[in-house]
């Protein structure tokens, strides 16, 4: 093999190793333990497939020796999807909150704002604990601005089937000081 031949399938192969290595410290949270020897690229007289197969091997017995060790995931903020409907006399904020309790969930009107912040907890189980979730955990928070602002007694808020949804009457008068609405 020429020397650019083998030069460039190296470098594919300590790429795929970077890969390999960026998925141990997504998977555990936690940096790749070193080897017994420093990392040094495949040496010229060694097979490189050789090579790569006992680097993958060394990585995937360090991800076997995590065994039932689960790390915590971490709780991170997250946006929940939402979507604003408006009429004639109305404004109407949906916002997607499945699994979220409803006394997680707070509402703030303040001038033509709408904050909307909440948690959504990880489930408790005593019989199990979470491995992993694709659904996000944690706090979030929504900020819409709301044409014309609300009026005194506005926006009502109800909370049915995971969704959350939000009334607003249009009124040229607006709320100035804060105050939380209550979900029903």
């Amino acid at each position: 093999m020429p020397d650019t031949e083998q030069a460039s399938g190296n470098t594919e192969v300590e790429e795929t190793i970077g890969r390999v290595e960026q998925l141990y410290q997504t998977l555990t949270g936690s940096s790749l333990p070193r080897s017994e020897g420093p990392y040094a690229p495949i040496p010229a007289e060694r097979d490189p497939a050789e090579h790569v197969e006992k680097q993958l091997n060394r990585l995937l017995t360090l991800l076997g020796e995590l065994g039932g060790e689960v790390r915590p995931i971490p709780l991170t903020s997250w946006t929940p999807a939402m979507s604003v409907w408006e009429s004639h006399t109305e404004i109407r904020i949906c916002v997607d909150l499945p699994g979220v309790a409803r006394d997680r969930v707070q509402i703030t009107a303040q001038g033509k704002l709408l904050t909307i912040i909440g948690t959504r907890d990880v489930p408790k189980n005593d019989d199990f604990r979470l491995h992993s979730s694709e659904a996000p955990i944690g706090p979030f928070r929504r900020t819409v601005f709301v044409p014309g602002g609300m009026r005194e007694g506005e926006p009502r808020a109800e909370m049915k089937d995971g969704v959350l949804e939000i009334r607003i009457q249009k009124e040229s008068s607006q709320v100035t000081t804060p105050r939380t609405v209550r979900v029903n």
